[in-house]
């Protein structure tokens, strides 16, 4: 009996979870439309609303907070698994219930003082400042009702993982190094001692414990809060500063610069779903395909097209290589080289706008987010071609692939005819933002309807399939939303230890050049993205970095481009180079080819970096000629 009623339970959750995903998704639609229609109004009415925006904030921060129990159900929360994909089943198991419960603690002290958050704004009525009046306790609901969510399928998770731990004979690893007991001893010594180090040497006991967690396969939302968290604790009143652990949740997603973050996944999702990137890689195909390596450049300008399409890195390299690899192979080119292409090509994602990097060092920053997108578009096209000349020269040098026919143009005119829907999209993007017609927010909805409107009525995706393609939008952006807030709490206590300050001013006292500044600052990049995830690296440095950018007299629209390229390279340097784990999966080849394959495009954008770093114009030019 009591085994049935576990199952219901468990099964209960999971739905819960389930549907949290999907209302996530349904209502961060209804923000879509609703900024649409102020579009309509204010051009078309001479009537601009004065609820849209703040409208749109509240749906934002449901959308961050609610499907986060989604993507625990789905195991999607973004962790780095360096170390423990080296262990057994059986202590695996073991490892994933420890990283379960530290996250459990911190949504533990979340899911409690966001109670409290919530009551306050009940009990005193509080409502929105400015013309539009709404109850704040609408939008401070969500962090409540999220993290209660979230808890329930945590806890559910570890009573599975334990269960399956007890009733399986999983398969137990030899020595020390994959002995459970041994290793769990040793994380808990060197987390104390991160503890410890609070009470004498605060900064020194930040970075051991976030990294301790960091490496050990806690989330990255929960590693980076609890080093938040703990510093507050120890270092900053105990119990009663752990109060604003929820005010920081709030404002980190109450930011107009993230709302179009959400909206362009969507869009995203719904292009990927409706088979646009087939189209745009057999657009490029039918044009390029009989160039010398013609095929190979069709993939680096597909990639490029379905980055201005997509946010995300991640999705252009499995969108666009689960077709290029394939027609590749069997043009006979060579097998690392294509790997290289696909791996290298896909990294544009995070450079052509729309660019998820933007978004968050716009959030964080608060850089005009639409110059930030316009700044990218110069030195993406730079690098496409740059590879397209590297690809050409070493196609015409070694012969290595199979010389086709060119198409007709009747064929050529055919696939234009198919692949413009999805060329219409950034077209949308890039005129709307740089002639001011519209803002990123208003882009990014305009975009997600378009993608709605062109992918059902083409009937690329039946009804039935939204809730789902919805759901999987919602999980997307509710993964970065997430690590947002919980870099934001540790930022708090950097604040509060006046961590920015201190480097300016250590830096400007040591009068070191500002080339060797940059130098220094791009090197320490690269290396920091060779073991950590773009979003964390991204949250873990700008607040610290960007002050000495600004005091140094640097454009921060030009730092940003150099950032979002050293964030390139991060994903395609080992081992943590997600790009070369997503073409090794697809491919199913070694990862050494995978890395052999990507070096001379790693080169390529080094060389791009020192020439975006020595000509800022290629950067800044475009924004400084923006009607807004």
């Amino acid at each position: 009996m009591a085994a049935k009623v576990a199952r219901a339970l468990g099964k209960g959750i999971d739905t819960l979870s389930f549907g949290s995903g999907t209302f996530a998704g349904i209502i961060m639609l209804i923000a879509a439309i609703i900024t649409c229609y102020e579009i309509i109004a204010r051009y078309i009415f001479n009537s601009p609303t004065v609820w849209t925006l703040e409208v749109t904030i509240f749906i934002l921060i449901w959308f961050g907070f609610i499907a986060m129990a989604c993507a625990q159900r789905e195991g999607r929360h973004i962790h780095l698994d360096i170390l423990v994909t080296r262990f057994s089943p059986h202590t695996r198991a073991i490892w994933d219930i420890m990283t379960m419960v530290f996250t459990l603690l911190f949504v533990g002290i979340f899911t409690y003082y966001s109670y409290d958050f919530l009551a306050g704004a009940v009990k005193s009525h509080e409502t929105t400042l400015g013309l539009f009046v709404a109850p704040m306790w609408v939008p401070k609901l969500a962090l409540f009702a999220g993290g209660a969510l979230f808890g329930l399928q945590l806890i559910k998770d570890v009573v599975i993982k334990a269960n399956t731990l007890r009733t399986q004979p999983l398969e137990k690893g030899q020595g020390l190094k994959d002995n459970p007991i041994f290793l769990v001893l040793v994380f808990l010594v060197v987390v104390s001692i991160g503890i410890w180090l609070y009470q004498v040497a605060p900064v020194g006991g930040l970075i051991v414990l976030m990294l301790t967690l960091l490496f050990a396969g806690v989330p990255v939302f929960a590693a980076l809060a609890l080093a938040g968290i703990t510093g507050l604790f120890f270092v900053y009143g105990g119990l009663s500063a752990l109060s604003t652990i929820p005010h920081v949740g709030f404002g980190a997603l109450y930011n107009f610069a993230l709302a179009c973050l959400p909206l362009f996944i969507i869009a995203g999702q719904l292009l990927v779903d409706s088979g646009t990137g087939s189209e745009l890689y057999d657009l490029c195909d039918k044009w390029l395909g009989h160039l010398p390596g013609g095929l190979a450049i069709a993939t680096i300008i597909a990639c490029a097209i379905f980055a201005a399409i997509s946010i995300s890195s991640l999705v252009v390299a499995i969108t666009i290589g689960l077709v290029a690899l394939p027609a590749l192979a069997a043009r006979r080119y060579d097998k690392r080289f294509s790997y290289g292409v696909l791996t290298g090509g896909a990294t544009l994602g995070i450079m052509i706008p729309p660019s998820g990097t933007m978004i968050i060092y716009s959030a964080v920053t608060e850089e005009s987010l639409g110059k930030l997108f316009i700044a990218g578009f110069i030195p993406g096209i730079i690098l496409v071609a740059m590879f397209a000349i590297y690809t050409i020269f070493f196609c015409s040098r070694t012969g290595g692939y199979e010389k086709v026919k060119p198409y007709t143009w009747k064929e050529r005119f055919g696939a234009f005819k198919t692949g413009i829907w999805g060329l219409l999209v950034p077209l949308i993007i890039i005129v709307g933002i740089y002639t001011g017609i519209f803002t990123v927010l208003e882009a990014g909805a305009v975009v997600a309807i378009y993608a709605l409107v062109m992918s059902l009525a083409r009937k690329k995706i039946k009804v039935s399939q939204l809730p789902n393609v919805l759901k999987d939008s919602a999980v997307n952006g509710s993964l970065i939303l997430v690590i947002i807030a919980g870099a934001l709490i540790m930022g708090l206590f950097m604040t509060l230890l006046q961590v920015p300050n201190t480097v300016v001013s250590l830096i400007t006292a040591a009068n070191i050049p500002n080339w060797a500044v940059i130098a220094t600052l791009m090197v320490g990049y690269i290396i920091l993205g060779m073991f950590l995830e773009v979003v964390s690296v991204m949250l873990i440095t700008l607040p610290i970095v960007y002050p000495l950018i600004i005091s140094l007299g640097f454009d921060g629209i030009w730092f940003a481009v150099l950032v979002t390229l050293n964030m390139e390279m991060a994903l395609i340097t080992p081992p943590v180079g997600m790009n070369l784990y997503i073409v090794k999966g697809i491919s199913g080849a070694p990862i050494t080819d995978v890395v052999r394959g990507v070096l001379p495009f790693f080169v390529i954008m080094l060389i791009g970096l020192v020439l975006f770093a020595v000509f800022p114009q290629l950067s800044t030019w475009l924004p400084s000629l923006m009607i807004r």
